[in-house]
């Protein structure tokens, strides 16, 4: 993402007790205020001053604060799914993968470049781009759970080479140390497929902006029951979207 637009957005909210993970899936063509640059797409934003500038941009969206920030490529998918020996994932859509063979309907092993081939496809699926945001739901779902598995926190070695692909592949604030992430890794290494869950930033539907670009077009009484549910740490009036298993 360096230089471009972020591919995808998304937003975790930790429960306090440490019992429930929420995706928030903030889609990149929501026409939003971006600090110092006017209203313009939310992934202009990395464009415009790189993460520094999208976390300002999505804490005003938001109005909560966002306590620290990752940022991944692709690529890093490869590393960080080779370093936990391969995920499974549920794949709505079936596709065919040059050089990996097909993934089908259900739950497939993915090794890192099936994983790569995985999140980036979007031609073959029936929604394009939407389809393929929830593919990379899919997948950070797999990979979180994959992460804090038992078999990955008994196996030395392959905790020892998660560690490794996350501080190659992972830029994360200073203030987010590997031994933060471990500390918090640990707290949550009961979680199961059913607590972590997802939902969309909310719109109100599609548009067209000043400049003719085609824009998602955000829901403000909706999005201030979100900042609400996250400031009370409570998302039991946020409606969750179709869930992956």
């Amino acid at each position: 993402m360096a230089n471009g637009r972020s591919d995808v957005i998304v937003l975790v909210h930790i429960s306090s007790d440490r019992k429930k993970v929420y995706l928030i899936h903030f889609p990149r063509d929501m026409y939003v205020d971006v600090p110092g640059h006017g209203k313009d797409k939310i992934n202009a934003a990395y464009a415009y001053g790189g993460p520094q500038l999208l976390v300002r941009t999505l804490g005003k969206l938001v109005d909560v604060p966002i306590d620290h920030v990752a940022v991944i490529g692709f690529d890093g998918f490869k590393a960080m799914t080779e370093a936990v020996g391969g995920v499974d994932v549920y794949a709505e859509e079936a596709s065919n993968e040059p050089g990996t063979g097909t993934v089908h309907v259900g739950w497939n092993y993915l090794n890192g470049e099936a994983a790569l081939w995985f999140v980036r496809e979007r031609h073959q699926l029936s929604l394009g781009d939407i389809s393929r945001r929830r593919r990379q739901l899919a997948f950070l779902k797999a990979l979180t759970l994959q992460s804090l598995s038992r078999q990955t926190f008994t196996n030395p070695v392959r905790l020892a080479k998660l560690v490794d692909a996350s501080t190659r592949n992972l830029t994360v604030d200073d203030t987010f140390s590997v031994a933060d992430m471990a500390s918090l890794a640990l707290c949550m290494n009961a979680l199961r497929s059913k607590d972590i869950v997802f939902t969309t930033a909310p719109i109100t539907g599609f548009g067209t902006s000043p400049q003719g670009a085609s824009i998602d077009i955000v829901d403000d009484a909706r999005m201030a029951q979100l900042s609400s549910a996250l400031k009370n740490d409570d998302m039991s009036t946020i409606p969750l979207g179709r869930q992956i298993p």
